[in-house]
């Protein structure tokens, strides 16, 4: 459905300049009806809202606009780091002052289940409501033995895309990712030799003024088609996954285009900056950036995008997959506003033009990326030619950020000259006693 997630973004980064306590004075032009948001019992006229974002950006929200103007009540940030968020959450569930809304993490999958710091949310998700209904497939990934406690606001989307900067691809007659991702020839292998062409050492110092390509592999790894562990929904037990030999593909990638190989990829787990900077051609990262950081690039046609490559050219197109999704907090004081809020960006997310409509209302003007891009994304959240993973190994035990998890393994793989049979050797170990324990929290009753 077009223009999703991208429209939200734009439209928080528009409202952040008005002042929203004059829209109050203009009649809304929408009713709870029109729209078809659910009647709900609103326990009070504020939201707590535990997250790492602050309350200047949440007062521009436009779902927290929306639901002021339909539902009476309004965010409260609860402020934390994205580091302490799970300390934080489980203090305040011990002091009896669990906040309505959690910021998702999937570290915190399914510890905070486990623990009994999130609601069951089963009773809130009538999949028959046309609000809900397309979000199904969504939930029913984050379903835990038989319950919903991960509450989804949008379908599954393609999070999977590489950035890449056009001039370089001009000044050397090259096609671009996106020009091989449309003649169908767009593969990892297509890729590494799109690297080797574009990585430069322009003063010939024998120091790389360009690499092909930056990357973190927490966005990418997905791509290979599995994840580090394999979730059993009848049970709730986890397996280890770390021998796949799909893994081993797209990290015998990462070793190969390191300086133990072609030396074609910037070992740095900064992408994003390292790519800002011009110190990579091409970054391998997740779609947020377009609504905000990248979209004047974008707009300008000084950068341009395309899907991640196909890592199997014989199997499925597999591409790291996302949801817009919040925890609801266990015996939460406002449970009606913490659903109004999901409604809100649930309806935002379903109905095209409604987000610019409230620009219209709120008297500013409204942007968005161009026809071409929406329709490439568009195209990349059809399920009939790419398959999202959700990640779920994060939040096994403390395998999703602990220094000794997946973070170290990460930094080895990427920074460092450690080939993945190695690693795989140090970490599945580790990763198995991770899972041992949750399993022996969380397993079937």
């Amino acid at each position: 459905m077009k223009r999703l997630f991208t429209m939200a973004l734009v439209v928080m980064m528009l409202l952040a300049t008005v002042h929203v306590g004059a829209l109050a004075e203009q009649p809304f032009p929408f009713t709870r009806e029109e729209l078809g948001l659910p009647e709900l019992d609103i326990q009070g006229d504020i939201v707590t809202y535990l997250t790492w974002d602050n309350q200047k950006s949440m007062d521009a929200n436009v779902a927290n606009i929306l639901m002021q103007q339909i539902y009476g009540c309004r965010i409260k940030v609860v402020r934390t780091t994205w580091a302490e968020i799970a300390q934080k959450a489980a203090s305040m569930a011990l002091s009896g002052n669990t906040p309505d809304l959690i910021q998702y993490r999937a570290q915190e999958f399914p510890t905070f289940i486990q623990a009994g710091i999130v609601a069951d949310v089963t009773d809130y998700l009538n999949f028959d409501d046309p609000l809900w209904a397309e979000v199904k497939d969504a939930a029913d990934v984050y379903k835990f033995q038989g319950r919903y406690y991960v509450f989804p606001t949008s379908t599954i989307f393609n999070n999977s895309v590489i950035y890449y900067w056009t001039s370089y691809f001009e000044d050397l007659g090259l096609e671009t990712p996106l020009e091989l991702y449309q003649n169908g020839e767009w593969t990892l292998d297509t890729l590494r030799e799109l690297m080797k062409e574009l990585t430069m050492d322009d003063d010939r110092d024998g120091i790389i003024d360009m690499y092909g390509l930056v990357l973190h592999p927490d966005n990418s790894f997905l791509s290979c088609g599995e994840d580090y562990v394999i979730l059993d929904q009848a049970t709730g037990l986890f397996t280890n996954n770390l021998r796949s030999p799909a893994l081993a593909k797209y990290y015998d990638f990462i070793y190969e285009t390191g300086t133990a190989g072609e030396d074609t990829r910037l070992m740095s787990l900064e992408s994003l900056s390292c790519f800002s900077a011009k110190n990579a051609a091409m970054l391998w990262d997740e779609r947020w950036m377009m609504g905000s950081t990248y979209k004047e690039y974008l707009a300008s046609g000084e950068m341009g995008i395309a899907p991640s490559p196909i890592i199997d050219e014989e199997g499925e197109y597999y591409v790291n997959g996302r949801i817009e999704e919040l925890w609801i907090g266990k015996d939460c004081a406002n449970p009606g506003g913490a659903v109004a809020y999901q409604a809100c960006q649930r309806v935002l997310d379903q109905q095209d033009g409604l987000a610019e409509a409230i620009c219209e209302w709120a008297g500013i003007p409204y942007q968005e990326l161009s026809d071409e891009i929406e329709d490439l994304l568009d195209e990349m959240d059809d399920p009939e030619k790419f398959t999202p993973l959700l990640p779920m190994s994060r939040g096994v035990g403390d395998w999703g950020y602990s220094e000794y998890g997946v973070l170290d393994l990460y930094s080895r793989a990427a920074q460092f000259e450690n080939p993945w049979q190695t690693l795989v050797e140090e970490f599945y170990p580790i990763l198995q006693e991770q899972i041992n324990i949750a399993n022996q929290k969380g397993g079937a009753k």
